[in-house]
């Protein structure tokens, strides 16, 4: 289990842990996926290129007994980089073109369970404590 939620997990870092009213918790993993490359190069002088990545969403629903229940997996849009080089690559100037800084809610929109459904037939967040 530990393996599952530490820094080394196969599934990428934990991007939050959410517990819901049922006893159980919601734990959100993301790690980079598919990478793709395209440029074109003129005789070594001027080239451009479009590097874009995309991430993968893998979600656990664990009960109180620590045991993993069901599981959600996704993706959504990464970084996307567009760079044109100048001399054969010894002056480069790159424009970030998205950086997907998206709260929870919206990845959230973007999985599904291995049955098919939304994260929200899994149980209702519990209330936050107020102090």
């Amino acid at each position: 289990m530990a393996q599952l939620f530490g820094s080394d997990a196969t599934y990428g870092p934990m991007i939050g842990a959410t517990p819901l009213k049922n006893g159980m918790t919601v734990y959100r993993h993301i790690a980079p996926a598919a990478k793709t490359e395209t440029g074109t190069n003129f005789a070594g002088l001027v080239g451009s290129s479009t590097v874009s990545q995309n991430n993968r969403l893998s979600y656990f629903l664990v009960g109180a007994d620590g045991v993993v229940k069901d599981w959600a997996t996704g993706s959504v849009g990464g970084s996307a980089s567009d760079c044109v080089h100048y001399i054969g690559g010894i002056i480069n100037r790159c424009n970030d073109m998205r950086q997907l800084q998206a709260s929870l809610a919206l990845y959230d929109a973007r999985v599904a369970t291995k049955g098919g459904q939304p994260i929200s037939s899994w149980g209702e967040a519990a209330a936050p404590v107020v102090n």
